[in-house]
């Protein structure tokens, strides 16, 4: 069981003012897809290298699918991952992940928003 978030990010509270349990595959896949490498400081290996592989000039765009389709497959309920298509926009520094990935009992259609703007 996992502590369910909302679409923004933060913890969802039911009608009654309570935080919900429950189990989302998509959830942790978002979750996932939204550390940058070496964000976690409980382990540097995990994250996805925004830094290194995507915001530079002529990003290897399929290169960058196929770290977040092994990131994907990382979640133990997938069995499958299906389309992944990465765009990012320089001019605001964002992305959008799209993915389909499929559990014994789902298909999961998604979309991750990234904001890849860093602190000075």
């Amino acid at each position: 069981m996992d502590i369910l978030l909302d679409p923004s990010g933060d913890l969802f509270v039911g009608k009654n003012g309570d935080i919900a349990l429950g189990e989302s595959v998509a959830q942790k896949i978002k979750i996932r897809l939204k550390w940058f490498a070496a964000e976690w400081r409980w382990n540097r290996d995990e994250g996805l290298p925004y830094v290194e592989s995507l915001l530079i000039k002529n990003p290897d765009t399929d290169y960058f699918e196929g770290v977040v389709r092994e990131k994907i497959f990382e979640v133990d309920e997938v069995v499958d991952v299906g389309e992944v298509s990465v765009t990012f926009d320089a001019a605001t520094r964002k992305a959008k992940i799209r993915y389909i990935a499929s559990t014994d009992y789902e298909t999961i259609r998604e979309e991750v928003d990234i904001n890849c703007q860093i602190s000075e």
